[in-house]
């Protein structure tokens, strides 16, 4: 059985501090203590930089994804024709006010302004996937 290399008290091997003075038994657990730690710091900033460079990885697929199916050609059609429709329902309203149209024949000038604006997107749509479809 070991004794405490400060007061000379029987001590168990597995006793960490003295029960008599105190003292500290085990000097090397600290510095295993400051191993693991640093082991688990390098755990850890290891999967940090596997994390960055996996988010790295799939924010250039989705950059080469959005440039491969050619989305940015549309996010302007569908605020373009809100515009053109909000446009066209004001002047529409403001003729109607000053009394310089009938409703009903704006009702039928709006029908038309709409079914053109579908038109010029569908033309626009074919336009579109003859350039993204070329014909062998």
């Amino acid at each position: 059985m070991p004794n405490c290399p400060k007061c000379g008290a029987d001590v168990d091997e597995k006793m960490v501090f003295c029960p008599k003075c105190g003292a500290a038994l085990q000097t090397q657990q600290p510095a295993d203590w400051r191993e693991r730690r640093r082991e688990i710091r390098n755990e850890w900033r290891e999967r940090r930089r596997q994390m960055k460079q996996q988010r790295h990885e799939n924010e250039k697929g989705e950059a080469a994804g959005w440039e491969k199916t050619e989305k940015h050609e549309y996010f302007l059609i569908g605020p373009l024709i809100g515009g053109l429709i909000l446009i066209f329902l004001g002047i529409a309203l403001y003729l109607v006010l000053v009394g310089g149209a009938g409703a009903e024949a704006l009702w039928a000038s709006f029908l038309v302004v709409v079914g053109l604006i579908i038109i010029v997107g569908a033309i626009y749509g074919v336009l579109v996937a003859g350039r993204r479809h070329p014909k062998p």
